[in-house]
């Protein structure tokens, strides 16, 4: 198994790390569906040209079915997984935010077993375990009592759906992207997911308002191109080369991430539980490694 694997989702893990702190910047200047809808159709455009130039040098030829194929997965990320994320920002911290979808690996080893016929080896599960209790202690380190109420339930809820459904698209979209590519896997996904989502928020009257300035301009166009685009072909690059279930584990050092640029950013202190709970995720993360080299 190539390192090269690793070092691509670990870039890519670093841009998704910066989305909700991201995300509390535009604050209420962009409604989190219109957020989804736009960074995807950025993707989009910013793909298209690389989609085409591969289906003509692949010879590659896509009928209905393929399209249904691709759109199944990007549905569930776009309209299901990236849309609750940003629900989940809306209503919550970002911190608490990145945590709760970083814990998409736990679904993620389960699923690829049930779907991908990947093996569950001893050291992926213990290392699995070892980053569930660490994403545990840094949730126990931001909310003192979950019965205080001092975090929002509603971000919470949408937090945990953002980790289950991205945890199913990266088994789906594993499988999709041997078939076509990453290239063309992706713009084709990324529009149908933002016109899909589209027609949810039309028929659903969803709130889509997008407050025109500068600061929301560049930040939506930071979402676009590089939390979206580069880190989507950087995910999808190295799990052609590592197990999607490996691959994903690496998602527990978001939390890492992600609270150390919100403390730096936003003033959001890092507690003992919270620095203790990171060093149980990167025990976990290398004890997965180590299974997989």
């Amino acid at each position: 198994m190539k390192k090269t694997g690793f070092l691509y989702c670990f870039a890519a893990v670093f841009f998704f790390s910066t989305n909700e702190l991201v995300g509390k910047f535009i604050g209420e200047g962009i409604s989190p569906a219109m957020i989804t809808i736009v960074r995807f159709l950025i993707g989009f455009v910013i793909l298209l040209p690389f989609a085409l130039r591969q289906k003509r040098k692949e010879l590659l030829s896509l009928q209905w079915s393929d399209f249904l194929n691709i759109s199944i997965p990007a549905v569930i990320n776009v309209v299901g997984a990236m849309l609750f994320l940003q629900l989940a920002i809306y209503y919550g911290k970002a911190s608490t935010s990145a945590i709760l979808i970083s814990s998409n690996p736990i679904f993620v080893v389960f699923l690829a077993a049930l779907i991908l016929k990947e093996k569950i080896s001893g050291c992926k599960l213990i290392g699995m375990f070892l980053g569930l209790a660490g994403i545990l202690l840094v949730i126990r380190g931001e909310i003192p009592s979950l019965t205080a109420g001092t975090e929002s339930r509603i971000g919470l809820f949408f937090g945990i759906l953002a980790s289950f459904t991205f945890a199913l698209f990266t088994v789906l979209a594993k499988r999709e992207v041997k078939r076509y590519g990453n290239l063309l896997f992706n713009a084709v996904s990324f529009l149908t997911g933002a016109v899909a989502l589209l027609l949810v928020a039309s028929l659903f009257n969803i709130d889509l308002h997008f407050t025109l300035s500068g600061r929301n301009i560049i930040l939506i166009l930071y979402l676009g191109v590089f939390v979206t685009v580069a880190a989507y072909i950087l995910y999808f690059a190295g799990l052609k080369e590592i197990p999607a279930a490996t691959g994903s584990m690496l998602f527990f050092l978001k939390p890492f991430i992600a609270s150390a640029l919100s403390w730096i950013f936003l003033g959001e202190r890092i507690s003992f539980l919270q620095f203790l709970g990171i060093f149980l995720i990167l025990g976990g993360i290398r004890l997965s490694q180590k299974q997989e080299a």
